[in-house]
């Protein structure tokens, strides 16, 4: 708590001061020149005039105190009193693109990745977010936007849909309800255009890049890219093509990778260079909860870029001094018609 005005404050109670020293004075006048009442000797002996007097210094010091907390409190009113709280201007030009390669080498991790994200979506603050899926074709689950309980609840099914084994149920190791298999073909539908082909990993990246609308606003774009980059077809694009597609636009590109199965080392490699070539970020985890460190960043850096700087929000507190100065004046009209 601070007081805004607190000179003000300090002025009010040195005039209350300089007012009460002069009536201190002037009574002290008049004790030193009494007027003299003949035969008034006896009153002091009548019960009810002895009442009287008592009741009267009493209504004389409720008054003396309650204009001395009048007093205080409007000075107190008068000097504002007011919190201070330090807060970050929060921007609702951010665009996040969640691009995921939902292959079969990639179930167990995409699964986690929308599960994680579902629970960060009570953090976002006016951020528009998009699904777009991809294996050797793309499919956009639903495009930016900033209805979040559509948000939670798309990316909370899709983590359902995807938590299923397609090569032990193809093995018919594993026997599915019917409505777990549909439920599962019908979240990547669309993405399997292109047959004997799987994992277009450039392709995806830039099916990704299109989802970006509102070109001409000067919005804050990332991509959250998860892949483990094991191409398995003939994409229209290299990886580095697809990339540097989405830095022409001043996309953000932050990749998830687990690790891969069979390429080995070439693929993290090849992935890191073009992301962090193009002034990206790569994370090399098969941890999902590395995903909000990825949100972090993104709310980090961009904040930055938009010239987010922290501001001092001022918040008046006048209620009880206020009150207070209210109840003051009436105690001191009632206690005046009382003396009276």
């Amino acid at each position: 708590m601070v007081m805004t005005f607190w000179w003000v404050t300090a002025l009010l109670l040195i005039a209350a001061l300089v007012v009460w020293g002069i009536t201190f004075w002037h009574r002290r006048a008049l004790r030193r020149a009494p007027v003299l009442v003949a035969n008034s000797q006896y009153m002091d002996r009548i019960p009810s005039f002895v009442r009287a007097q008592r009741l009267a210094r009493a209504v004389r010091v409720a008054q003396v105190g309650v204009a001395v907390l009048g007093v205080l409190a409007a000075s107190v009113l008068s000097g504002r009193i007011a919190s201070e709280r330090i807060e970050t201007p929060e921007f609702a030009s951010r665009d996040i693109v969640l691009c995921l390669d939902v292959s079969g080498s990639m179930y167990e991790y995409d699964t986690e990745i929308l599960e994680t994200f579902a629970q960060l979506v009570d953090t976002f603050e006016g951020e528009r977010v998009a699904l777009s899926i991809f294996n050797s074709t793309s499919r956009t689950v639903f495009p930016l936007t900033n209805d979040y309980d559509l948000i939670r609840r798309e990316l909370e099914s899709g983590a359902e849909a995807i938590d299923f084994d397609e090569f032990g149920y193809r093995l018919g190791t594993r026997d599915y309800p019917q409505e777990k298999v549909r439920q599962y073909v019908d979240f990547v539908e669309g993405t399997r255009g292109i047959p004997d082909e799987a994992s277009v990993v450039p392709d995806g990246l830039a099916s990704c890049a299109q989802v970006f609308d509102q070109a001409e606003e000067d919005r804050s774009r990332s991509i959250i890219f998860a892949t483990d980059n094991e191409v398995n077809g003939t994409p229209i694009f290299t990886l580095q093509e697809a990339a540097d597609r989405a830095s022409s636009r001043e996309i953000d590109l932050y990749t998830f990778y687990p690790g891969a199965y069979e390429c080995g080392p070439t693929c993290a490699e090849e992935l890191r260079e073009v992301t962090e070539g193009t002034g990206g970020k790569m994370y090399e985890s098969s941890d999902p909860e590395a995903i909000p460190s990825i949100i972090q960043q993104i709310q980090k850096s961009q904040a930055q870029v938009m010239g987010a700087t922290p501001t001092v929000i001022r918040t008046d507190h006048p209620g009880p001094a206020f009150v207070l100065t209210f109840l003051s004046l009436v105690g001191i009209l009632v206690l005046g018609w009382r003396a009276r």
